[in-house]
């Protein structure tokens, strides 16, 4: 038994696909190869472009970091795959602790004032 059912709406939906896949495939099958041969083609065109060329730019703008790890992932990868000796990972270099400034308190120029009015009457929350 599955753990959780799933919503009327969405078993709904996926018996509809079943049965236009269903009768698609009894009314003309090549047409349906066809169909699907396409769709994969677009697929795989899409997730080319994606590797090529976005996701390059993409890991780009987010800096030397990341691609520092993925460099050390795909190294490290490669020498499991050439030897069984444990891979040894550089340590990283320790940043240098910054000067802490005492916390000064700035004051500000701006000089506030306080508006009377009536402070006891309640707000009507409906008009809001």
């Amino acid at each position: 038994m599955l753990r959780h059912s799933f919503h009327p709406l969405v078993l709904t939906i996926i018996g509809l696909a079943i049965l236009g896949i269903g009768y698609e495939l009894i009314r003309s099958p090549g047409a349906f190869f066809t169909q699907i041969l396409v769709t994969i083609g677009i697929v795989a065109v899409l997730i080319f472009v994606m590797r090529r060329f976005i996701l390059p730019r993409l890991m780009r703008s987010r800096g030397p970091f990341v691609q520092q790890q993925v460099r050390a992932q795909s190294n490290s990868t490669n020498a499991m795959k050439t030897s069984n000796r444990p891979v040894q990972f550089h340590k990283k270099k320790e940043k240098k602790k910054a000067i802490s400034r005492p916390l000064i308190k700035r004051q500000s120029n701006v000089k506030l004032t306080v508006i009377e009015g009536k402070k006891n009457k309640k707000k009507n929350r409906a008009l809001f």
